[in-house]
């Protein structure tokens, strides 16, 4: 029997302890009501009062400048604002400059000054004095709507009978424990599941980095391929240009011909010639040291220009408009190199013929280009290679300084040319860009910056 009455017991006093409950939580929750009436008004005043302040710093400037267009942009920005009705702008004689008015009547500020953002029946009223350098230019007026006493009431009431509603749902909360803690058991289950997934996961990344640099490795190898294939196509025809010319040179003494030097003349263009190439590639592997000296690229260019004449053919006009006289500081042979390298590249893109210019000038680089173009500002000596070629594609144009990179056939071109060009005009402090499109030629312009020199001889 004595169980029996301790369970009646307990039976009888859960419904009361419930009760109590739900009294105790319906009045904590009536009290959590008002607290949250009260910070909820507290909010909406500091929002606007937040708002007044940010359009009297924005319309500051307008009201200075008496930009009315101005004032009603920042005026207008408040609009996707759904709580306020009413925002205006006025100058120091109380005058509109820009306002909105979602009720349609015009704006007015108040007879009575506002001290500080207040709730004036729905509504939460802000007037703030725009000011700049310590003078008051005019003020904001920003109005926003509030929930009105008869809705938060019944938002109270909604929020007691959820209160109410609670206690009884603390009834359910052992079962609720009891589901959570199956629950828990599941989320064990699944984070071993993602610890072993994660785990999986950089095992693949672990091989997908071995594969990436299995890859690079290749590209290597790869490169290393199209720069041995071409120094071999290059140093192949100097080969043979110097060996035809020894051939003849050859048939010539033995037939006791005396003119025999402009044979002599053409294999030792040939051995100079391999001798850039090599010279070139060691610039290229960094093993070889610049040694600028004072230059005028119009002298270089027009000493160059026989070379040039002869290495383009008879199909290529060369012409020149060479007006720079300032000096700069850059390795002469290297130079000749870049010359040479960007005419054979003109010519390459000019199959049935066309023109090769070849221009110079003195240019200042000024703050607004600095910006543009990215280059120091100061004094530079421009040159440009244009020509009237297919031109290159914006894609192929991206890519023309990157090493090994060319368009040519196999064993036409080791794509060295242009980067070792780029790389060897960096390296002297200037700036080569590339400017091109299909169809309308290609201009190469080299800027080197001007160098003082107290004392220069001209080369001969």
């Amino acid at each position: 029997m004595a169980p029996r009455t301790s369970f009646r017991s307990t039976g009888a006093a859960v419904p009361a302890l419930a009760l109590l409950g739900a009294v105790v939580v319906s009045v904590l929750g009536v009290l959590g009501s008002l607290y949250e009436d009260q910070l909820y008004q507290s909010q909406k005043i500091r929002d606007v009062a937040i708002q007044a302040r940010i359009l009297s710093d924005s319309v500051s400037a307008a009201l200075s400048f008496s930009d009315s267009n101005a004032a009603q942009q920042y005026v207008n920005a408040l609009k996707a604002n759904p709580e306020l009705d009413v925002a205006a702008v006025y100058d120091q004689q109380r005058k509109i400059v820009a306002q909105f008015s979602r009720i349609g009547a015009p704006v007015r500020l108040p007879a009575q000054p506002v001290l500080a953002p207040q709730i004036i029946g729905n509504h939460v009223v802000a007037v703030v004095p725009v000011s700049e350098g310590g003078q008051v230019l005019g003020k904001v007026y920003l109005r926003g709507t509030i929930d009105s006493i008869r809705r938060r009431l019944l938002k109270y009431g909604v929020i007691a009978l959820i209160a109410a509603m609670a206690a009884i749902l603390l009834a359910v909360l052992a079962n609720a424990q009891r589901q959570l803690s199956s629950i828990n058991q599941r989320l064990k289950l699944q984070a071993r599941d993602l610890l072993e997934a994660n785990s999986n996961l950089q095992y693949e990344m672990r091989e997908r980095a071995k594969i990436e640099d299995a890859l690079r490795q290749s590209q290597k190898m790869e490169a290393v391929g199209q720069l041995s294939g071409g120094i071999a196509h290059d140093f192949n025809n100097f080969l043979m240009i110097i060996k035809g010319n020894l051939q003849l040179l050859k048939r010539r003494v033995e037939q006791r011909q005396p003119e025999v030097q402009k044979y002599v003349d053409g294999a030792m263009q040939g051995v100079d010639r391999a001798v850039s190439v090599t010279q070139r590639i060691l610039a290229f592997s960094r093993r070889q040291p610049l040694t600028p000296e004072p230059n005028n690229l119009s002298d270089l260019v027009r000493q160059a220009l026989p070379l040039i004449g002869q290495s383009v053919g008879g199909s290529v006009e060369v012409d020149t408009d060479l007006k720079a006289d300032w000096w700069v500081y850059c390795d002469t042979n290297q130079m000749e190199n870049v010359l040479l390298n960007l005419a054979i590249n003109a010519r390459d893109a000019m199959p049935t013929g066309g023109r090769l210019t070849f221009s110079t000038r003195n240019c200042e680089i000024d703050e607004a280009a600095q910006e543009a173009e990215d280059i120091i500002a100061g004094e530079y000596v421009e040159l440009l290679i244009r020509d009237t070629g297919t031109g290159m594609t914006e894609e192929v144009r991206a890519k023309a300084l990157d090493p090994f990179f060319t368009t040519k056939p196999h064993g036409k071109g080791t794509g060295l040319g242009l980067s070792m060009s780029f790389g060897f005009i960096r390296q002297s402090a200037g700036y080569l860009d590339i400017s091109s499109a299909m169809g309308t030629g290609t201009t190469i312009r080299i800027l080197l910056p001007r160098r003082y020199v107290e004392t220069l001889s001209r080369r001969a």
